[in-house]
């Protein structure tokens, strides 16, 4: 059974259909659940983040945050009970103090503070600290139950933005390979993980929390659309998302599964290489041409079953982020793509190459060769590559004269007004960006450091307004949320597509 209406935001985005769930016949599943992965696995380090197709679920059902992301994008506690700002560069978090590791130990204050001084500490290798160096001086322990977080700018969201600070144990951290291995105080203990095929869990009986409805969890990665139809027409997998929307039609009438198709919360863009040497894509009236070449609600009525609008040209949107009402989608104008083109010095076309990672997001390949033929009636000639997706995160990380022209990719933020989140990708100083953009870097740290809500809505307008003028993306659409759902269960579905086992129940059985 997916449960659908738990907050109204989420009953306005998402559709579930197939037969009644918790029917007579509703089909029972079995003591293992079974969760399918639309991307091979990067590693498990809770510290270098994590895919919520890959690593990312696996993560958060080891693992445990001081706050957590609820299904409607709200702010909820994790190990943190409660949380107050006592000035605009100083919040005090109340912490539980019966949370164990998966090996009996007790999660203390001080093993939280350890996790920040390393994450803050700039020689360190996990990734989720840059962010957090920007704004975070120190956390100090007031007492067993108490930890203080001092600031060098104002954070207005600083408990939303600690939802992906994972705590490990520092011993077990400084004597293991976090990127194959884990020890946390999450619902699940990681028993074995193959990064090209999948990980197995079972319960931490050590957990402080609810127990999950499962003892047992298989994660299997299944990267391309072929295996995810095969796995679930032979009956092999429990939930799967990331399914194309025109192959949901395959199971709208089944007696076993339930389909959701909907939109969720991250925006999908051609993120831009502004700065490898002699790039036509360093001129704004190209990218700007870009944008007007194409023709998302084509893409939208023919791919995707109509169930997402073209991003109103910002990457953020409603009902998930409030946006930028000044703002509206480029609409498709091919002659003014031609003209802009023109202007640019390139009347007689040019060509770029567009990355892709295999198997990763809905519709992806399609939706690419249609932006390559609309492409073509302007002159603009896209050549494509595809690559399996950690070899195409990799490319990202690198130089920018080594980086593809263009990546076809979801990103955004997880929390409602989550400036970090959202914009951080399209900085220039993201570590996957190659873009040159230093007046929208400038606003969007002054989003961040804001000390009041209206001053932090001026400048992301402003930062948004800076975004669409200077086209630093290819504005596509909201990224659709898909999945199939074994009427076995129970799950209030995640828009952000994070895919955590203890969130997952059984249905009730008549």
């Amino acid at each position: 059974m997916v449960a659908l209406a738990i907050a109204a935001v989420l009953a306005t985005v998402l559709s579930a259909c197939g037969g009644a769930a918790g029917s007579a016949d509703t089909p029972k599943v079995g003591d293992e659940l079974r969760l399918g992965l639309s991307r091979q696995i990067t590693g498990i380090n809770p510290h270098k983040g994590g895919s919520p197709d890959s690593s990312g679920s696996i993560v958060g059902s080891i693992y445990e945050s001081l706050t957590r992301i609820a299904p409607d994008l709200s702010v909820e506690p994790g190990l943190a009970t409660a949380w107050t700002s006592t000035d605009p560069l100083t919040w005090r978090f109340t912490i539980r103090t019966d949370s164990k590791f998966s090996d009996g130990s007790p999660l203390t204050a001080d093993d939280v503070v350890w996790n920040f001084q390393q994450l803050l500490n700039p020689d360190y290798k996990g990734t989720s600290g840059a962010p957090l160096r920007k704004y975070l001086k120190s956390v100090t322990k007031i007492d067993d139950s108490t930890l203080q977080f001092n600031l060098s700018q104002p954070a207005l969201d600083l408990p939303g933005r600690l939802w992906t600070i994972f705590i490990v144990q520092p011993l077990f951290a400084q004597s293991h390979n976090l990127d194959n291995e884990a020890l946390g105080s999450g619902p699940y203990k990681l028993d074995k993980l193959d990064q090209e095929n999948g990980a197995t869990l079972s319960l931490n009986t050590f957990y402080a929390g609810t127990k999950p409805a499962f003892a047992h969890v298989k994660y299997t990665v299944l990267a391309s659309e072929a295996q995810r139809v095969a796995a679930l027409r032979a009956g092999e997998q429990d939930l799967i998302l990331n399914l194309d929307p025109l192959d949901l039609a395959q199971f709208k009438d089944s007696d076993t599964y339930d389909t959701i198709l909907g939109v969720g919360t991250q925006p999908l863009t051609l993120a831009i290489n502004e700065r490898k040497a002699g790039t036509p894509l360093a001129d704004p009236r190209v990218r700007q041409a870009l944008n007007y070449a194409t023709d998302k609600t084509t893409i939208i009525n023919s791919l995707l079953q109509g169930a997402v609008q073209p991003l109103p040209g910002q990457v953020v949107y409603e009902p998930y982020q409030p946006q930028d009402p000044s703002v509206r989608a480029y609409p498709y104008d091919p002659e003014k793509a031609k003209q802009l083109l023109a202007e640019a010095g390139h009347a007689t076309g040019l060509t770029l190459t567009v990355a892709l990672s295999s198997g990763t997001y809905v519709s992806q390949d399609a939706a690419t060769q249609a932006i390559v033929a609309q492409w073509a009636k302007v002159g603009v000639t896209l050549k494509i590559t595809q690559q399996p997706f950690p070899a195409w995160l990799q490319s990202q990380y690198g130089p920018d004269d080594a980086a593809a022209d263009l990546y076809y990719i979801m990103w955004g933020g997880s929390f409602r007004g989550d400036v970090t989140g959202n914009f951080g990708p399209f900085r220039s100083d993201h570590i996957q960006s190659h873009l040159r953009a230093p007046e929208f870097d400038e606003l969007t740290t002054k989003a961040q450091n804001a000390a009041t809500e209206a001053e932090k809505t001026t400048y992301v307008n402003q930062a948004i307004e800076n975004a669409y003028s200077q086209a630093h993306a290819i504005f596509l659409y909201p990224s659709p949320f898909t999945g199939v759902v074994s009427k076995g269960l129970e799950w209030t579905p995640k828009p952000n597509r994070y895919l955590y086992a203890q969130q997952v129940g059984r249905a009730a059985q008549p």
